[in-house]
């Protein structure tokens, strides 16, 4: 894109302030100038080549909170399964994969995230073929340097800081911070856990962890039993590791081991949760990232949304990547997370549209720490924005913009995603880029099959 531009739809969301209709969005070196009705903008800023995008809506661009872009080729590969079991085959899957084969997974989940209008992302990652796959694709947001292992290692904090150090440096240049992760509570020593917060603290690091996710994980930790305990162990190369039950849910025994002490930190999924983990999420002030279609289709749970709001724990949403949800499509997160909370409540008040439409913008960026930057359309701010279509059959008469995002949008309807005043993707450009990525894909396709 040129330095300068003028983007115009029918519908700006500037998501801090209403809706401006007939609106138009002035950028200028990456940033936003202003933002305004198309009349006055048009009139300012006259110079500056237009692009009227007509019956869309023009919003900040996604922000997906949770994601693992080297899983992208496992969408349908691990189908129907409860959590645990699903955890199980895509660790024996896993293996049949090589170094190559991780790197073109890893650029296909960047590229779905580009063309599904999501600008900003927090991936996992314990290779880093995530980290050179978002740079390449001019992504925004952070990727975590995961850490894991049961059996003691004096080492591994070194390592880990080593790791990071060779990851900033890669990343300087880029859109791209970087975080650190442990795993899992099944996963991760709790001595480790321990370290990697207080190694977060230290260098002031973004710092994630998932937990109380599913069943299984509540299961291993409270009473020691279930599919983690015994058959995943063994695949983790953990078959000699004892763990005893610790009568306490995840988020208590992680409590216990001062996971949420970092200033910075993010829990993934917290579905099973009482009042008194509640308690300690908003005492540490953890920051909470909801990924409703993952959570449904591994028969998860459904969080509690209204008491994290009612705690004002601060809430984004993710995706997961599509090894567990199969598309990388924070509207449908929008519309589904929104639909469970009703189905689940039996009630309509409280969670409106809006506020899903925040969650998935505005309240992503304040859980990575970047809500000065992104999450909203406010001059100075980055030009991280899309333009979404609102003009086909399904969609009409589409008098409130925000409902007919949230209720009728899908990935599908993106037109436009810029990052930082760059165009990433344009739809009509779409099809030729996704034929080039299913002759890619194909071969890896084959190889996770036959296993």
């Amino acid at each position: 894109m040129k330095s300068k531009q003028l983007i115009s739809a029918k519908w700006v969301l500037p998501i801090k302030g209403k809706p401006v209709e007939d609106g138009a969005v002035a950028i200028e070196n990456g940033l936003i100038k202003a933002v305004d009705t198309k009349k006055a903008l048009s009139k300012k800023f006259s110079g500056y080549p237009h692009i009227d995008l007509g019956l869309s809506a023009i919003m900040p661009g996604l922000v997906d909170c949770h994601t693992h872009l080297e899983y992208s080729a496992f969408r349908g590969v691990c189908d129907d399964l409860p959590f645990g079991l699903w955890k199980i085959q895509q660790q024996e899957k896993s293996r049949s994969l090589e170094a190559d084969d991780w790197q073109v997974s890893a650029e296909l989940g960047a590229y779905e995230t580009i063309r599904s209008g999501i600008t900003t992302i927090a991936d996992i990652t314990d290779t880093g073929v995530s980290l050179e796959a978002a740079i390449k694709a001019g992504l925004r947001g952070k990727v975590f340097y995961e850490v894991s292992g049961l059996k003691p290692d004096n080492g591994i904090i070194e390592k880990t800081l080593e790791g990071i150090k060779s990851w900033q440096a890669k990343a300087k240049d880029s859109l791209i911070d970087i975080g650190v992760s442990a795993h899992a509570v099944y996963t991760t020593a709790p001595a480790l856990i321990k370290e990697i917060s207080k190694l977060a603290s230290e260098q002031k690091l973004s710092n994630c962890i998932h937990v109380s996710g599913s069943m299984d994980e509540y299961h291993f930790v409270k009473y020691g039993s279930g599919p983690l305990a015994h058959r995943f162990k063994d695949l983790s190369g953990f078959q000699e590791v004892l763990w005893q039950p610790m009568g306490v849910s995840p988020v208590q025994y992680l409590d216990q081991w001062d996971a949420f002490t970092s200033p910075k930190t993010i829990a993934i999924h917290c579905i099973h949760v009482d009042e008194q983990d509640l308690d300690i999420l908003a005492r540490n002030k953890v920051k909470i990232v909801h990924c409703p279609s993952c959570a449904a289709k591994l028969g998860m749970g459904i969080a509690p949304l209204r008491k994290f709001n009612q705690r004002k724990l601060q809430l984004g949403l993710g995706t997961d990547s599509p090894a567990s949800n199969n598309t990388m499509d924070l509207f449908e997160e929008m519309r589904l997370g929104l639909l469970l909370q009703r189905a689940n409540d039996k009630s309509t008040n409280g969670l409106a549209a809006q506020d899903f439409m925040i969650m998935a913008t505005l309240g992503g960026a304040q859980v990575l720490g970047l809500d000065n930057e992104i999450g909203s359309l406010e001059p100075g701010k980055k030009a991280d924005l899309i333009a979404v279509d609102l003009s086909q059959s399904y969609q009409l008469p589409a008098p409130d913009p925000y409902s007919a995002i949230v209720y009728t949008c899908s990935s599908a309807d993106v037109l436009l995603t810029v990052v930082e005043g760059e165009i990433r993707f344009k739809r009509e450009e779409g099809e030729e880029l996704d034929k080039k990525f299913y002759e890619k894909i194909n071969t890896l396709r084959n190889k996770l099959a036959r296993k």
